[in-house]
């Protein structure tokens, strides 16, 4: 007989990788949430015309630890919103991955000697007139 339990170890509350998850998880939130709060409240300034640097940061610096106490000390007394936020932050979590491999991507600096001899090819053929143009042209019917 089959059963129909999984056969994935279970997690238990003191396991390491789940106690970390849970601490990762926990400041990318309160950091995606603070930068966040820092973001609107740049345009809300810009929207109002207020472009003067020192003064834009004083203005942040007062302002957003004010914002996020304020909606932490909310999210505490509803237990509707600390649900809510309990699943949200999985969802930080694959943002925050998302960018940073987004990040990663975007600066990569490939070193390989493939991309070596990529390039190489690639200058080696555009000082020669038939093979730029049969490159040109294969480009163009591709």
């Amino acid at each position: 007989m089959t059963t129909t339990e999984s056969t994935a170890p279970k997690l238990r509350e003191d396991d390491p990788i789940k106690v970390l998850f849970d601490m990762a998880s926990y400041w990318v939130t309160i950091w995606g949430f603070i930068a966040l709060c820092l973001w609107l409240e740049h345009h809300v300034l810009q929207r109002l015309d207020i472009e003067s640097g020192g003064f834009q940061a004083a203005i942040l610096l007062v302002s957003t630890p004010a914002i996020f106490l304020a909606t932490v000390t909310r999210i505490q007394k509803n237990p509707k919103a600390r649900l809510i936020l309990e699943r949200a932050r999985y969802v930080v979590v694959l943002v925050a991955a998302a960018l940073l491999g987004a990040y990663l991507h975007a600066n990569h600096k490939d070193d390989s000697y493939e991309n070596a001899l990529r390039d190489g090819a690639v200058l080696a053929c555009s000082k020669m007139a038939a093979c730029k143009a049969a490159a040109t042209d294969y480009a163009n019917t591709r």
